[in-house]
């Protein structure tokens, strides 16, 4: 696996692969790995001749500077993991090197609804950091297929609008965005970075959110969505030190409120639940 951590070593080395016309896949991560980022970097393996990883803790989508500060960065676990998988490419930047003209000449992005909506309510400024380091990054790698993951469902829309923008221009083609399904724990509960954060105890008692999930997806055709949303909400604020930020049903594809199941073609349950200190994400898709 070659590491670089300076944005023109980066791109000399992936210039002399794409002239052999190696295929590039882009895994962008902040770290502290887990399966979940594995499988995304396995899934690029399987359809891309080179697979670059990216490792940077951003400040720019972070609102809370304790959250910051407390975020993992187990870089050396890391590395081994991602070699443990044969990735190709480990881009380690250092901040100087994804913002030259440093964290207060920031690009400020019209991500329409996405900005103020869910978690862009709960996380002022978040997704705007999120479209710049992204921007960023893929103007560095170029590639041809970004990999994200289905638990930031939000997340992948706003990388959507950025990259489908007039305003996002790179000498090729755009990259096309690849989903990946969630990767659980036994237990069902999301893998996450975050996880760690948790006690035991509210580790044991986190995969109730999914199990709640886990339910609206086998019943929903049984409820309408505000009762079925009422009892949710209900039945995750029950688990001890748990309370949920937002529990909402949206278009999948617009990424918009419905309130009658008729309103949209594919459904996505998407919730933020407060476990403890730690804010943890969940959604499933229902049709």
């Amino acid at each position: 696996m070659h590491l670089f951590k300076h944005a023109a070593d980066l791109k000399s080395a992936l210039s002399a692969m794409k002239a052999a016309r190696a295929s590039v896949g882009f895994v962008p991560t902040m770290g502290a790995l887990h399966e979940g980022h594995l499988s995304l970097v396995r899934r690029s393996k399987s359809e891309n001749a080179v697979t670059v990883c990216s490792i940077y803790v951003n400040p720019a989508q972070f609102n809370d500077p304790n959250d910051l500060e407390k975020y993992p960065r187990p870089i050396e676990r890391d590395i081994e993991l991602l070699a443990s998988v044969s990735c190709d490419v480990l881009f380690l930047p250092p901040t100087e090197e994804v913002y030259p003209n440093g964290l207060s000449h920031l690009k400020h992005y019209d991500l329409g609804h996405l900005e103020h909506f869910l978690e862009g309510a709960s996380r002022p400024g978040h997704f705007n950091g999120v479209a710049n380091v992204v921007d960023r990054l893929l103007h560095l790698v170029e590639p041809d297929r970004l990999y994200l993951g289905q638990k930031d469902f939000q997340q992948v829309k706003v990388v959507e609008h950025v990259i489908s923008g007039s305003d996002f221009q790179v000498s090729g083609a755009k990259p096309a965005i690849v989903m990946c399904p969630i990767v659980r724990e036994a237990d069902g509960l999301a893998m996450s970075s975050r996880n760690i954060r948790l006690t035991a105890t509210q580790r044991k008692n986190a995969a109730g959110i999914s199990r709640e999930l886990f339910f609206i997806h086998d019943h929903w055709k049984e409820y309408s969505a505000s009762e079925l949303k009422r009892q949710a909400i209900h039945r995750i604020n029950t688990i001890p030190e748990a309370q949920v930020d937002y529990l909402e049903f949206c278009d999948a594809g617009e990424f918009t409120l419905i309130t009658d199941w008729k309103e949209a073609r594919q459904i996505v349950c998407v919730t933020s639940v407060i476990v403890g200190a730690v804010r943890l994400l969940d959604n499933i898709l229902l049709n």
